[in-house]
């Protein structure tokens, strides 16, 4: 068969290349979001279902080429191989023309070696089926071979995503046993640099406890502590392998909770000697499913400091002084900003915000101590009192602290007060208007929204009493049932304080109208886009005025804004 009609070899060649660069192409677009829901497989599925992120393009294509190689495979026959050729060529322009996942999008896919593997063995698997398929159908099919095996080209091309989970599962003991060797290295180094380790947690402001606290502490002593939200078993095993020094004094570990288990498997590999709590609240009950769940696992960390550690607890959250209680240390300290819930060893009094910072004043010990930060809000002023609460309870001199505090930088995107110009918010977009001029304030509170945070955020921004007051946010994720109630409560508060609310998206998009709504913000008030690039081009070209203040209220991933079409 194969010598008698070398044109239908040529076809099913041309075919099977043109599949597999597309398979190329376009996992890497899929993996940039199965990384992002963290290489797990149930989550990226539910994503791939809910945001319908089948084929459309290379399907529409394959079916008209499929129909267009049958009609002429008999009589020109190698046409249907030039047809064939042609549409292999196309295949491989769509994924070019979508991007290259690697720089485009809010959170570009990282080429990892983890990623790496994944990406070749499904390449390997998909080339396997493929080459199988073009035999078989060589052997079947005879001349009407070439289009079938177009046809088929449609149900492997749906499958595509399915490739990188199946590859996922098959490495998934050797990637086990890959990590523990990572981690095992990584225990061996922190036991001979031997730091006073302590770990923070909570549902929401560890990372910039982790980073106020490093600050304070690497002041002292040579600290280690891990950028930005670096949280995971292996983000922190990766850090310790390539960062720690034998200088480093403290290490400070920022511990994320995934399901039960992830502290109490990071306090395997960072035995902490002392730990924060932050907050036990309603982040992430879309993973856990109730509030006892969440502080089951936050108290792994408290039950891993030994009974002559330090534990620094909020008094201000519930499940975090119910912690201080169930699992009291040698040291036990509670913190708060509100006195009146019980006994505090550290609280903050005559707490004054500026557009510069908050100045106030921290009680510890029978003694008042006046600073100053450039931090605003609740939330920060209350990570600020739980790292000061720590290195005095470490032995850290109270003024020493106090000083130290005043020169820590706001964490990126955690209301974070900015002098910009309005144009900056414009991005490079061509509107029909030109771009305002002038300046704003912006407070940048872009990074994982939760229900107190949001609440705080509101409050900063109707204490700005020049310009008109102006939010855009995308509403709160990962509340679980939970999220439309909240979500809704956040604008209801939002219409009484803002003069413009931009929602964005469609996650929360009828909740926060109703919010809205019900708030009395009249319509002409309200904008809705579809992404930030979107609201941030309005806002720049026909709204903001020199002297506005602007809040950005959590800003989600592509997992959650975008709608992808592939």
């Amino acid at each position: 068969m194969f010598d008698s009609n070398p044109a239908c070899l040529l076809s099913i060649l041309m075919t099977a290349v043109g599949s597999l660069l597309f398979f190329r192409g376009r996992s890497l677009r899929y993996l940039q979001f199965f990384q992002q829901e963290e290489y797990n497989g149930t989550r990226f599925r539910h994503w791939f279902f809910q945001r319908k992120a089948f084929d459309r393009r290379g399907t529409i294509s394959v079916a008209v080429t499929a129909l267009a190689v049958s009609l002429c495979q008999s009589s020109y026959p190698y046409v249907s191989a030039l047809l064939s050729g042609a549409t292999a060529l196309f295949l491989y322009w769509i994924t070019r023309s979508e991007g290259d996942p690697c720089t485009t999008g809010k959170v570009t896919l990282k080429m990892t070696e983890r990623a790496r593997r994944i990406f070749d063995l499904s390449l390997c698997l998909y080339a396997g089926v493929l080459a199988l398929a073009g035999a078989s159908t060589l052997a079947c099919a005879g001349d009407m071979a070439p289009s079938v095996f177009w046809l088929l080209q449609i149900a492997l091309i749906q499958t595509q995503a399915a490739w990188l989970v199946i590859a996922n599962d098959l490495l998934m003991p050797s990637e086990l046993k890959l990590q523990e060797s990572f981690a095992k290295e990584a225990r061996v180094i922190l036991k001979r640099v031997n730091p006073l380790v302590i770990g923070i947690t909570g549902s929401y402001g560890k990372t910039s406890t982790k980073a106020i606290l490093g600050a304070v502490l690497d002041s002292v002593s040579p600290t280690f502590y891990p950028p930005k939200s670096i949280n995971t078993y292996m983000g922190i095993t990766r850090e310790i392998r390539e960062r720690i020094k034998p200088q480093h004094k403290f290490a400070v570990i920022e511990m994320g909770a995934y399901n039960r288990g992830s502290i109490k498997k990071l306090c395997s590999l960072t035995p902490p000697q002392a730990a924060i709590i932050t907050a036990v609240g309603e982040m992430h009950l879309e993973r856990f499913g109730t509030q006892q769940a969440v502080f089951e696992a936050k108290s792994e960390l408290a039950q891993a400091v030994p009974a002559d550690g330090v534990l620094v607890c909020n008094a201000d959250n519930e499940y975090s002084r119910k912690m201080a209680a169930d699992f009291a240390r040698k040291t036990t300290i509670l913190y708060g900003l509100n006195p009146d819930k019980g006994p505090l060893d550290a609280f903050m009094s005559d707490i004054v915000a500026t557009d510069k910072g908050t100045n106030f004043s921290i009680h510890w010990k029978g003694k008042e101590y006046n600073g100053f930060t450039r931090l605003v809000g609740k939330p920060m002023l209350s990570n600020i009192l739980a790292s000061f609460s720590m290195a005095c309870a470490l032995g850290c001199c109270p003024e020493y602290v106090i000083a130290a505090i005043r020169n820590v930088k706001p964490e990126s995107n955690r209301l974070e007060p900015v002098r910009a110009e309005i144009a900056s918010l414009a991005g490079g977009a061509n509107g029909a208007a030109p771009v305002r001029q002038g300046q704003i304030l912006r407070l940048n509170d872009a990074y994982n929204s939760n229900p107190i945070g949001f609440a705080a955020a509101l409050e900063v921004l109707a204490g700005m009493k020049n310009g008109r007051r102006v939010l855009v946010t995308p509403g709160m994720i990962e509340l679980g049932e939970r999220q439309h109630k909240e979500n809704q409560m956040a604008a209801r508060q939002a219409a009484a304080v803002c003069d413009l609310v931009v929602v964005v998206g469609d996650t929360n998009k009828t909740a926060l109208v109703e919010g809205l709504e019900e708030g009395g913000l009249p319509a002409e008030r309200r904008k809705q886009f579809a992404t930030m690039k979107e609201a941030f081009s309005f806002l720049a070209h026909d709204y903001l005025l020199d002297g506005d203040v602007l809040l950005i209220e959590n800003d989600l991933p592509d997992l959650f804004e975008s709608d992808p079409r592939f």
